[in-house]
C-alpha cells in the first residue's frame, strides 16, 4: 500500500463513515477467543493505523472489556447494524486498528502474521508464508 493512501469504509447500514491517511503501522490476523466473539468470525483481519489519522463521520457506540494481558480494550460499533469497525488498546494509545472487513477496498491488505495462532479453529485454512504467534508477541518479535 503506498505512504499515506486513504483507507476508507463505513458500516454495513452506512450511519457511519470513516477514513485514515496512513498506511498501516502493521497487520495481522488474530484467532483469540475474544476477536472470535467480536467478530462472529473464525478470526479478525486488523490494521493498525496512528489514532490521529483516523476520523469518522456518525456515531459509533463503544463496548470495553479487558484482554489477557490487563489492557483496556474499547470496540467500537454501529448501533444501528452492529457492525464492528475499529477499536484502541490501553497499552497502545497511539494506534487504533480497523476492521479490515469494514474498508471499502482493501485489496492491499496482507497480514504480516496470525496472533493467537494456538486458538485458532482446526478448519481454518493456513497460508504458510504468514508468521504464527501461539500467543500475542512483542513488539521485536513481529518485526
Amino acid at each position: 500500500m503506498p505512504t499515506e493512501q486513504v483507507i476508507s469504509g463505513s458500516c454495513l447500514c452506512g450511519a457511519i463513515r470513516y477514513s485514515a491517511s496512513a498506511s498501516p503501522l502493521f497487520q495481522a490476523h488474530c484467532h483469540c477467543q475474544d476477536c472470535r466473539k467480536n467478530t462472529g468470525s473464525a478470526f479478525a483481519a486488523l490494521a493498525f493505523v496512528p489514532i490521529n489519522s483516523l476520523s469518522w463521520q456518525g456515531q459509533t457506540q463503544t463496548f470495553t472489556h479487558r484482554a489477557d494481558s490487563g489492557a483496556a480494550m474499547t470496540k467500537h460499533f454501529c448501533a444501528s447494524c452492529g457492525s464492528q469497525l475499529f477499536g484502541t488498546n490501553s497499552a497502545k494509545p497511539d494506534r487504533i486498528h480497523i476492521k479490515v472487513g469494514s474498508v471499502e477496498d482493501a485489496q492491499w491488505f496482507e497480514p504480516q502474521c496470525n496472533v493467537w495462532a494456538s486458538s485458532r479453529l482446526p478448519s481454518t485454512p493456513i497460508n504458510a508464508g504468514v508468521k504464527d504467534f501461539a500467543q500475542m508477541p512483542t513488539t521485536s518479535a513481529k518485526k
